[in-house]
């Protein structure tokens, strides 16, 4: 008796094993399969230099120059500023791209130049094909004075800190990049997004090739120090489903980010003036809402730094996969 039932069990195994080994041969030989996706080594090392305290050292050198409220005498110093600091991260010809406006605030009326700063990496093969990184860099409050103070720091002196430190990594890697990849800074989102809506408006009647726009604004604030908590809420619009989805992949691969697609206040960014032109674009926002939005307490003590590097991470990533 305890032969056959030995004899049984070795049978049932052998079956088993057998088995398992046909089930697994079948499945890599199935058409409709496909291995996971694999993160890719070149990329892996651009995104891994990224380093969060550099992005918070930018983020403190703007939110010490104050005020940056778009109105304020010193806009252009802060516009130079930043000029310059793309210079010193290696981009000699940095554009200063500067325009005339008239806007309205407290039922006053104020004429100035606004002036939007472009860093590029020419592309090599596909020089007139476009990628766009921007970031906002002035400042408001809700209530109070901002022509005194306007610290910004989440909104958003953290988003132009992440257009150096992309530049710096990429500069210091030696980036042959196909296409030309422009980060600009944009003066005047808060009243009314003039900065993007000049550029993109021009982009648009002169026929640039813009294949698409990442826009970083308020990318610094996450209360919680468990990485396995943090998302990043991409916003698409009409014309980029397929980019936003595009972009959360990237995000499963090169970041340690959830993602989320609520698209609620999708028209309150810089990149839906690129929308409105027919370019695709994403709207990159921290998922957590910040409670200090425009108040004196948006300041790098209440920003997360090694949440901003992550969200940094996905635009590299992108951008890297599609000119290598």
């Amino acid at each position: 008796m305890t032969k056959s039932l030995n004899h049984v069990f070795f049978l049932l195994l052998m079956i088993l094993i057998i088995g398992s080994g046909c089930s697994k041969t079948e499945e890599t030989k199935d058409p409709f399969y496909s291995p996971p996706p694999q993160a890719d080594p070149f990329i892996t090392a651009f995104v891994s230099d990224l380093n969060a305290d550099s992005i918070s050292a930018y983020t403190t050198l703007l939110q010490n120059m104050q005020p940056r409220f778009m109105l304020s005498e010193n806009r252009r110093a802060i516009a130079m500023f930043i000029r310059n600091k793309f210079i010193q991260l290696g981009y000699p010809a940095v554009q200063v791209d500067s325009f005339y406006l008239t806007s309205y605030y407290n039922d006053t009326t104020y004429h100035t130049w606004q002036y939007n700063i472009i860093a590029s990496v020419t592309g090599t093969t596909s020089p007139d094909s476009i990628y766009v990184i921007g970031a906002h860099y002035d400042a408001t409050l809700n209530s109070g004075n901002p022509w005194i103070y306007t610290p910004g720091a989440d909104d958003d002196a953290g988003g132009v800190a992440s257009l150096f430190e992309l530049a710096r990594v990429m500069k210091t890697r030696n980036f042959q990049s196909k296409s030309t990849i422009q980060f600009i800074a944009f003066g005047a989102e808060e009243l009314n997004m003039d900065g993007s809506n000049n550029y993109a408006q021009k982009a648009a009647i002169t026929g640039k090739k813009i294949k698409w726009m990442l826009n970083h604004d308020m990318i610094s604030y996450e209360p919680s120090s468990v990485q396995t908590d943090w998302k990043v809420n991409i916003m698409d619009y009409a014309n980029s489903t397929a980019l936003r989805m595009n972009a959360q992949r990237v995000a499963g691969l090169y970041t340690c980010l959830g993602t989320a697609n609520d698209t609620t206040h999708n028209k309150e960014g810089d990149s839906y003036n690129f929308f409105l032109r027919g370019y695709p674009a994403l709207f990159l926002i921290s998922f957590s809402s910040t409670p200090h939005y425009h108040t004196l307490q948006d300041v790098i003590g209440n920003c997360n730094f090694n949440y901003c590097r992550e969200v940094t991470k996905l635009s590299c990533a992108m951008l890297v996969e599609q000119n290598k």
